[in-house]
């Protein structure tokens, strides 16, 4: 797992992939801290954060469309099903590698809560639940673009299907309330399983349930299962 990860971050910063990815985030983000903190003057972090939410599952193909799908396009994902390690290790490794691209690009938003900090008194809690409740919904757009980059060698189409599911994903939230048909009695409860957003909004509001951040978790397992399911089909056809 870890050499999967050393090889992946590795190839986010040999070429340009990182570095765009960080630079539309901290730029935006700049925008965004000027407008709803600077301009509004005041110290809460809520809309800052939720706006760069939005934001990072727009720009989250970027990173995640070329993790499978270039191995598979170079014909470099034999070495996945020769080698001594499990499809899990690599799936892994590749999940955390843009984990850690996440976390850096996190990282620069720390200038604004150090800004703040000098005018407004901030509660280290609070801070830490904005901080806890990315994270936890960058793990899931993450791990729905892993897969959608294990279906495809196109990193251009990957990109499209990470897009496409993120936003059916915002789309069926907002939807869950509003969907009621005779034809379709169960439609509702179906659509309200998707509550990304406002499990976010919970956690990041500093009401930590350990139900919330168990969905988070085990809905980024279901499509990084997936990928490795996807994976080890295409294993047993090569045999």
């Amino acid at each position: 797992m870890l050499s999967v990860m050393r090889k992946e971050w590795r190839s986010y910063f040999f070429t340009p992939t990182g570095y765009v990815f960080i630079a539309i985030f901290w730029l935006l983000g700049a925008a965004f801290f000027f407008l709803y903190n600077i301009l509004a003057a005041t110290a809460e972090l809520s809309s800052l954060f939720g706006n760069l939410s939005y934001l990072f599952m727009l720009i989250v193909p970027l990173l995640t469309m070329r993790l499978f799908s270039e191995d598979r396009k170079q014909k470099t994902d034999q070495l996945f099903y020769c080698a001594p390690v499990s499809l899990w290790s690599v799936t892994a490794g590749k999940f955390a590698a843009a984990m850690g691209v996440l976390c850096v690009s996190l990282a620069g938003t720390g200038l604004y809560v150090l800004i703040l900090s000098r005018y407004a008194d901030l509660s280290l809690g609070s801070v830490m639940a904005q901080y806890l409740a990315f994270l936890l919904l960058g793990a899931c757009y993450i791990a729905v673009g892993l897969f959608m980059s294990s279906l495809t060698d196109s990193q251009i189409t990957a990109a499209v299907l990470t897009l496409a599911a993120n936003m059916l994903l915002q789309l069926a939230e907002m939807s869950s309330a509003t969907a009621a048909t005779p034809y379709l009695p169960f439609l509702p409860a179906l659509l309200g399983c998707v509550s990304l957003n406002q499990r976010y909004s919970q956690v990041a509001s500093g009401v930590i349930h350990p139900t919330d951040v168990g969905y988070f978790l085990l809905f980024a397992a279901v499509f990084l299962c997936a990928a490795v399911a996807v994976l080890a089909l295409r294993k047993s056809k090569r045999r």
